[in-house]
């Protein structure tokens, strides 16, 4: 079993001499998109991912100074609300392992990331369209390949931009567990962005730290009062709602 993820728009840099590094395995399409990306000026880049003036100028000097040597660990460098719930700073030297062996962060520069692959900061998006080109189609279905070369089930804990790169490619007999975290607000159950992103990041960890090898062990997650609800789940939802 994998579980995926989605990567966080901040970065920072993470040094940690103790951890094993990997070197990403799709260095070969990150070092084409490279050579796209770094040639564009910041206004070209705001334009492009339609970001402010100062972002732009960050990205440019990301691309400029990118190489493909190096680096820090992919689970340590992304830095939104999932990784903060990840907390992988925390996690012991054979957690880092189950997490390498287990979790997977679908990148749209890097491709499919596992925890310790090496990485620098960048920031793409698979909405962005570097000469034009869907991200989408530049990736095709390697990242489903990837995937299910290692397992037959994949728990998604990614945004809806990054699972779309994988569900189009579902074959029978594929399993594709997606977990939905819902909380009730003005009388209504809801998807609120930032609390989903906590929860995926707390799901991971939980996957980690309790070895978890089936989608049916996921039920017993409790998180932040979030508890599994049957109702509303199926072969290929697991839904958890908070009462709180």
């Amino acid at each position: 079993m994998l579980a995926i993820l989605s990567p966080a728009k901040n970065m920072e840099t993470a040094p940690r001499a103790d951890l094993p590094l990997s070197r990403p395995r799709y260095l070969e399409q990150t070092r084409l998109l490279h050579e796209r990306l770094r040639v564009l000026a910041p206004y070209e880049l705001e334009s492009l991912m339609k970001t402010s003036a100062a972002l732009a100028l960050r990205a440019a000097g990301d691309f400029a100074e990118w190489t493909d040597e190096g680096g820090d660990a992919a689970i340590l460098a992304f830095d939104g609300l999932a990784y903060k719930h990840l907390d992988a700073n925390s996690f012991s030297a054979s957690e880092f392992l189950r997490a390498q062996q287990t979790l997977r962060t679908l990148s749209a520069f890097y491709g499919v990331l596992r925890p310790l692959d090496a990485i620098r900061p960048y920031r793409l998006e698979l909405a962005h369209k570097p000469d034009g080109e869907s991200l989408y189609r530049f990736w095709g279905d390697r990242w489903y390949r990837d995937l299910y070369a290692e397992t037959d089930t994949v728990i998604n804990l990614a945004s809806s931009e990054y699972s779309r790169a994988v569900r189009p490619f579902l074959q029978e007999g594929d399993r594709f567990v997606t977990c939905e975290f819902l909380v009730y607000s003005k009388g209504k159950l809801r998807c609120l962005p930032a609390i989903a992103k906590m929860a995926r990041g707390r799901m991971a960890r939980y996957i980690v730290q309790e070895q978890v090898q089936s989608p049916e062990q996921l039920a017993a997650f409790d998180w932040n009062d979030f508890s599994y609800e049957q109702s509303l789940s199926d072969n290929h939802t697991m839904t958890f709602i908070s009462r709180a």
